[in-house]
């Protein structure tokens, strides 16, 4: 729970323009020099290149561009249908098993991935009960009540288990919610460990677990899907070794981004230190792993905007924070991996404001209850649509911002942008939208301006015969456009 970042680097790329192709001057004598000009003009209109001599001037096709440009023809990555996670926790009070509301809350937020944490009640008996292993949860409850919760709200469970486990009780578990013996649907995605570091395990040992338990497992359920190492920030060191060691077995790797600073600025400056991070871990799986690097999926199997308790005092209830965490899913879902946001229902790093054993109940705003939607909670929200309008596609098209602290995030299938404003001012922006049948868009903004985080507001639409928009970006706020035909907003 405590960031460990490595150093950040930002690169600026510049783009020469071309040098405009050589003149020709030429002197016009008679009617038949003209004439011939005239053919060669003809030519260059109609064909798009004219030949002079060894040389040829050749027509550039300029792109529209704006403020924020979009080209919906350029696909980047596909992403996991369930690659907008949460980290369930469930430190709730009450635990989302007795809790209806947060059920349905859950289920209208619409995330994939859900994680829960397992262990035995007696590492030393395999045959022991199951009982959740996250520090301060209900180990009187019987896990599957919380994966049929999961289930029930559309979640794709994915189960943590301790490395330290022996591999008859790391098998015992698996076969339990994988294999036949599952009471609902089997859970086919796992973990190895949670944050090695935190426990001093060095990365010789994990990686040494990790490959005894990896074909333990593979050979009690085959079908399963086996991650790790859960690094508790971006280890650099710790994840070269781990591919090194484990990188002919490991299906997707795992790690954790918390920044620890504390004022605005700082936080700001985090927001491409993930995408730096997720793009050196693809480059470092290339490098390690080249001949199965494409199968090997990245999970950040836990993010939050902070996990100081200062700094969670001081913004985890504003818009801000919504902010920070929009852009933060963002950076994960256009690098093509898959975002577990911590944590479900645990005090000031939730979804849903609950008590929670660590923190208790003081700190929060006015207005605030148990099952009230956090800020983290409106953020996610604003790419799973919250029943409200269409989730963020799956294929991630190109996206860019020439505007200093405007964020866009594209997808196709259905096409929207999401656009984050991290300013404490408005922006009045231009959208360019490129390769879009649509000719204009329904707009929903997130801005919170008291002390209550409220859900997104439909604030109209924009149409354009060019494709290009005019909008105005509220300070610290998210704004999602769902690109539609004309006729279609009429209805």
């Amino acid at each position: 729970m405590h960031s460990m970042s490595a150093s950040r680097r930002t690169a600026a790329l510049r783009l020469n323009e071309p040098k405009p192709p050589p003149r020709r001057r030429s002197r016009l004598i008679g009617a038949a020099l003209i004439i011939g000009t005239l053919a060669i003009a003809v030519s260059l209109v109609t064909s798009g290149t004219v030949s002079l001599g060894s040389g040829a001037v050749s027509k550039t096709h300029v792109v529209p561009t704006g403020d924020v440009t979009v080209d919906f023809a350029t696909a980047m990555v596909t992403d996991d249908r369930a690659a907008i996670g949460v980290d369930e926790s469930t430190y709730g009070t009450p635990s989302d098993i007795e809790d209806p509301t947060a059920q349905k809350l859950l289920k209208k937020l619409g995330v994939g991935y859900a994680r829960i944490a397992l262990t035995l009640a007696n590492p030393a008996d395999s045959t022991s009960r199951v009982t959740c292993a996250a520090a301060g949860c209900n180990t009187s409850i019987d896990p599957s009540e919380w994966i049929k919760v999961m289930e029930n709200a559309g979640e794709v469970p994915v189960a943590g288990i301790p490395d330290t486990l022996s591999t008859a009780d790391v098998v015992a578990i698996v076969k339990r919610y994988a294999g036949s013996g599952s009471a609902g649907e089997p859970i086919l995605d796992w973990v190895i460990g949670n944050e090695p570091e935190a426990i001093n395990e060095d990365v010789a040992t994990y990686d040494a677990r990790f490959n005894t338990l990896y074909d333990a497992m593979k050979k009690a359920e085959p079908q399963i899907k086996i991650g790790g190492p859960a690094t508790l920030g971006f280890d650099q060191p710790f994840l070269q070794q781990f591919l090194k060691d484990c990188g002919s077995r490991v299906d997707f790797v795992d790690f954790y981004f918390y920044p620890a600073h504390e004022d605005a600025a700082q936080l700001l400056a985090e927001l491409p230190a993930m995408s730096q991070d997720l793009s050196s871990l693809r480059t470092m799986i290339k490098t390690a792993v080249p001949g199965r690097a494409s199968s090997i999926a990245i999970h950040v199997g836990e993010w939050n905007f902070s996990a100081d308790p200062g700094t969670l005092a001081q913004y985890a209830f504003t818009g801000f924070a919504s902010v920070l965490d929009a852009d933060l899913l963002g950076r994960i879902l256009i690098a093509g991996a898959d975002s577990l946001a911590w944590g479900s229902k645990n005090g000031p790093m939730s979804l849903l404001y609950g008590d929670t054993v660590a923190t208790g109940s003081n700190g929060a705003p006015s207005g605030y209850q148990s099952d009230t939607p956090m800020p983290l909670y409106q953020a996610i929200g604003m790419f799973t649509g919250q029943g409200l309008f269409p989730r963020f596609g799956k294929t991630i098209v190109s996206s860019t911002s020439v505007v200093s602290g405007v964020d866009a995030f594209a997808s196709t299938g259905p096409d929207e942008i999401v656009i984050v404003n991290t300013n404490t001012s408005a922006k009045r922006v231009s959208i360019q939208a490129n390769g879009s049948n649509q000719q204009s868009a329904v707009v929903w903004q997130l801005h919170q301006t008291g002390s209550v985080a409220e859900p997104p507001v439909r604030t109209g639409t924009v149409t354009s015969a060019t494709d290009s928009f005019k909008l105005t970006l509220p300070a610290n706020s998210v704004t999602t456009l769902v690109m539609t035909t004309l006729a279609s907003t009429q209805n």
